[in-house]
């Protein structure tokens, strides 16, 4: 289905020059103040122009530019076109499906605001046109009928205006009229009931009722005796069913108490709660109508405000509904919970520095493609990455190789720096194998998300070869298993064929047993803290020790082990955990450098 797939914005207030891809689902996040309201009001302007204020221009020397794609646009598309001079209007500047259209205001007046179409002759490549021309005639109505006016749900600043009484242009007014379509379609007999109502009661009615005949007979003459050459009628208008529902209001009942009030007359929280009801509402009859040619975007400003977690949930999942009813869906947000697997690689990560103003980051899916090659490896890096939602909301992400990393690394950090790592802006999230960290990082490096992992030693001699971090036959791998070779006379463990340490559970002996030895010797110790330091310039820690339970001295992995090491950590005071395993101050140090 055909949607606004580009959005490029040139000296709007924060956005001075933002380019970003949108999709069926678009969710924007990132900190306050960064810009995710200004590319909503972009995506309306640019489908809605209208004069701006001094305010809005970043530079006031310069214009304000908005430049959109729609894509998709079918032949299908097209025969749905109600009118046949509008498809004329528009076909000659649909390419391949593509039609690129732009708003500029070069002022403050209506007049400074000019509305383009690329010039198709040319234009060529996938890249934002450098030709443009005016809007021909009937282009407007036909880029409308494709993208009608966006529905804006603006965020909780101005409660009575856009959620109060049913108003044109506010939110209700505007969830009520897509809510009220298909009942006013199921009840079209309500219209011929109106329409014999209106040729009764109106002047120039064909069937205009006797006594109101009379009355204007009876009150031209009664006025000649006053003002000769003049005649009266009382012309009663009727509206149509719609207009019924611009002069209501929403109302709400309190079960309980039976309390009846006014929907602007709630409290905030349940203000929010009915309007995102009704999206929710809105989702649940709305089903794809394969018939129109029009595609309308919802576009919200935190949708989740004043909402419960699961009241979160639930509007994630009925927006997402609504995406695939027809609905183009963009909003912003600061909750994790309005990101799902399904969603998240479409995200937009939206920053803000004070040279270039704000930001936007290249979305997972797009990064996954541009940095493997494999098609299993991205499915899979996807699938990974597309549960961690915590990695949109930090400024540096580190990937942990396990669960007990995970758990116990942000407990620590804590410790030692007697704050949480997510006020630091850090994120810890674990992958589902450490095999994926060689393809998450240099993912998460082409979104421009500030990235880092921590592994156990064997990651060193395994995956970071294969996974092409390190060279896969080094000579320092060489020296690694030589030295195993000389600690397995004395010590008895198994090794692979390929001279690496082996699961022997039979004997009691893991893998990880072994590789804590080969830290302890001499030899070992040299070489490990080698290639971490190697390893380091790739932004992976290894632990030189072994593993996490080495630098805390469990003697166990699992579930219980994990328990008894936290509550140890948290009967330690920074110092004692600094001075007894000083790798973490080391990692932590190492982390917070970049």
């Amino acid at each position: 289905m055909h949607r606004l797939s580009h959005l490029v914005i040139k000296n709007f207030r924060a956005c001075r020059d933002v380019s970003l891809p949108l999709e069926g689902y678009t969710p924007l996040v990132g900190q306050n103040n960064t810009g995710k309201s200004t590319i909503l009001q972009a995506i309306e302007w640019v489908l809605k122009p209208k004069a701006l204020s001094l305010a809005d221009f970043a530079d006031p020397k310069s214009p304000i530019e908005v430049a959109a794609c729609i894509d998709g646009i079918s032949e299908a598309i097209l025969d749905r076109i109600p009118e046949q001079k509008h498809r004329r209007a528009i076909e000659p500047y649909c390419r391949d499906g593509r039609l690129w259209i732009r708003v500029i205001a070069n002022g403050t007046g209506k007049n400074a605001v000019k509305k383009e179409v690329w010039d198709t002759e040319q234009c060529h490549g996938d890249e934002l046109p450098e030709h443009w021309r005016d809007y021909p005639t009937g282009l407007p109505q036909a880029v409308s009928v494709l993208l009608p006016e966006p529905l804006v749900v603006q965020a909780m600043h101005d409660l009575g205006e856009d959620l109060g009484k049913a108003k044109a242009g506010t939110t209700i007014k505007g969830l009520l009229d897509e809510i009220m379509g298909p009942l006013l379609a199921a009840h079209a007999e309500l219209n011929t009931a109106l329409e014999t109502i209106r040729h009764v009661l109106t002047a120039d009615g064909d069937n205009r009722s006797d006594h109101l005949q009379q009355f204007d007979t009876d009150a031209t003459d009664a006025l000649t005796h006053f003002f000769p050459g003049l005649a009266l009628d009382l012309d009663l208008q009727v509206v149509d069913v719609k207009e019924f529902f611009k002069a209501g209001d929403l109302h709400v009942t309190d079960k309980t108490t039976g309390d009846r009030r006014r929907f602007d007359q709630m409290g905030t929280g349940a203000q929010r709660a009915i309007q995102m009801a009704l999206i929710r509402y809105l989702s649940e009859t709305r089903k794809e109508d394969d018939n129109r040619p029009a595609r309308r975007l919802l576009l919200i400003d935190e949708p989740e405000l004043y909402l419960h977690p699961q009241g979160v949930r639930r509007l994630r999942q009925a927006l997402a509904h609504l995406a695939e009813a027809g609905f183009q869906i963009v909003f912003s947000t600061h909750s994790p919970l309005m990101l799902s697997r399904d969603n998240a690689a479409d995200t937009v990560i939206v920053g803000k520095t004070a040279e270039a103003g704000a930001t936007t980051q290249k979305p997972l899916r797009q990064a996954v493609e541009g940095a493997l090659s494999n098609a299993e490896s991205q499915s899979r890096t996807l699938f990974e990455l597309g549960n961690l939602a915590e990695i949109y909301f930090a400024n540096r992400v580190v990937i942990c190789e396990g669960k007990t990393d995970g758990r116990l690394l942000p407990l620590v950090y804590e410790r030692l720096y007697g704050i949480t790592p997510d006020i630091d802006h850090i994120a810890f999230v674990s992958v589902g194998g450490c095999g994926n960290i060689p393809k998450a990082l240099p993912v998460m490096a082409a979104m421009g998300i500030a990235a880092c992992a921590v592994v156990d030693l064997d990651f060193a001699y395994t995956h970071a070869r294969s996974g092409g971090l390190l060279p896969r036959d080094g000579d320092d791998l060489n020296k690694v298993k030589s030295a195993l070779a000389r600690l397995q006379a004395d010590h008895s463990f198994t090794l692979h064929d390929n001279g690496l340490p082996k699961n022997d559970k039979a004997n009691g002996r893991m893998a990880a047993d072994t590789w804590a030895l080969f830290s302890a010797d001499d030899e070992g110790k040299a070489l490990a803290e080698q290639t971490q330091h190697a390893l380091q310039t790739h932004r992976v820690w290894a632990w030189p020790q072994g593993c996490i339970e080495q630098v805390t001295g469990a003697d166990d992995k699992g579930e219980d082990a994990i328990i008894e090491q936290e509550q140890r950590l948290r009967d330690m005071s920074a110092a004692d955990i600094e001075q007894q395993m000083p790798a973490f101050k080391a990692c932590f140090d190492w982390i917070r450098s970049f």
